[in-house]
């Protein structure tokens, strides 16, 4: 690379790099030669000039540059396939330089309220998620001065009343269909005296101390302490996280060794009750001959998957009265929501269920709390 000096005195740099002419200045050659180094290795690493680039492949390379090995790998496939399932086939295919806020616009509008039937709606959630990648990767665009201007700063989320596809409310099961459930779970065989699902104890385990559901696959044996009657929670599996090396399964799960959150990082105190029912576990493999160092266990000893939970929890509630819409997360949700109902003090819910802070608590529980505002209004009567 040859280097000049200008007549105002500044120096000027210029190489041609597949065929694009390009100059680089600074006060001092050596300014010049770093931010052609700088260039160069941008070049090598995916880089291409905005006019030749498509939003596709800027973003692939933002993913693979910025995002792979830098985060969780479950969040990142979370970013991943909100591009292919979003903006890959849609506004990816255009220009990174031709891009306007009108376009980002537009996109968010189009699967918030779809004018064909191709178009998969979104609710708020999703809508919120092409953002929370788009915008991070336009500013770094702008950051590495592919374009000016991010056209991400003045996109409108639509309010949920003008949506779709609302936002689905987490249900909660009542006292009564809590009462059928553990019915239910502890129902046995008449002819041989064992309990018809080892999955359906779990499962009860699950309703009665709040854990996530990648926790209670994560937890093991040498977690639970039933002379003291504390569980500890100190990891997570996450599940169904998309393999992007040429060989294995497409998709995979792992064990974090840690929880989801650092607050999720807690020992949880049970009371009889709860203790009795690791203790019935242990006795149930015991007698079927299962070993294995996971509480959630296949009937081989390998640790269980949260669609096989899902689908006993699916024959558990089909045999009782009980709402059909439950999930694996409506036994967390219910767990909360009964505690509050029953008067423990929000903040150590929060703590219970390990929520990054009591903010998360109140939002997920504003209902119950306005419920219990509600109820202790009808019984105040002042004059």
């Amino acid at each position: 690379m040859n280097i000049n000096q200008r007549t105002d005195k500044r120096f000027e740099g210029r190489l041609t790099v597949n065929g694009i002419r390009k100059s680089f200045y600074g006060s001092t050659k050596l300014e010049v030669r770093q931010k052609a180094k700088e260039y160069l290795l941008k070049i090598e690493n995916g880089y291409r000039e905005p006019k030749k680039i498509t939003l596709n492949e800027y973003i692939q390379y933002w993913l693979t540059t910025y995002k792979l090995s830098k985060i969780e790998p479950s969040s990142y496939t979370r970013l991943y396939r909100v591009y292919e399932c979003q903006l890959k086939n849609t506004i990816g295919k255009k220009m990174i330089g031709n891009i306007t806020t009108h376009d980002i616009q537009q996109l968010i509008d189009e699967y918030a309220n779809p004018k064909n039937d191709q178009t998969k709606p979104l609710a708020l959630s999703g809508l919120k998620r092409i953002i929370h990648l788009l915008r991070p990767c336009l500013e770094m665009a702008v950051f590495e001065s592919i374009i000016f201007k991010n056209p991400c700063d003045n996109v409108i989320l639509p309010v949920e009343s003008c949506i779709e596809t609302q936002t689905r409310k987490q249900t909660t099961m009542t006292d009564s269909e809590i009462k059928e459930f553990k019915e239910a779970a502890l129902a046995k065989y008449k002819t041989t005296n064992e309990y018809k699902s080892r999955d359906a104890i779990v499962l009860l385990i699950m309703l009665n101390i709040g854990l996530r559901v990648g926790e209670m696959l994560a937890l093991e044996w040498d977690d639970i302490n039933l002379e003291d009657k504390l569980v500890y929670i100190n990891k997570t599996v996450q599940s169904n996280i998309k393999n992007f090396s040429e060989t294995g399964k497409a998709q995979y799960s792992r064990i974090k060794n840690s929880a989801k959150t650092h607050s999720g990082v807690r020992v949880i105190p049970i009371n009889d009750i709860v203790a009795d029912y690791f203790v019935k576990l242990k006795d149930y493999d015991i007698r079927n001959k299962i070993t294995s160092q996971y509480i959630c266990t296949t009937h081989v000893g390998t640790q269980n998957t949260s669609r096989n939970l899902q689908r006993s929890l699916n024959r558990l509630i089909n045999s009782t009265s009980i709402n059909k819409n439950i999930t694996l997360h409506t036994l967390r949700h219910t767990f909360g929501s009964t505690m509050l109902r029953r008067g423990v003090n929000i903040e150590v819910v929060s703590r219970l269920m390990g929520h990054a802070n009591i903010n998360i608590t109140y939002t997920k529980y504003i209902h119950v709390i306005q419920e219990q505002k509600a109820k202790a209004m009808e019984i105040v009567n002042i004059c």
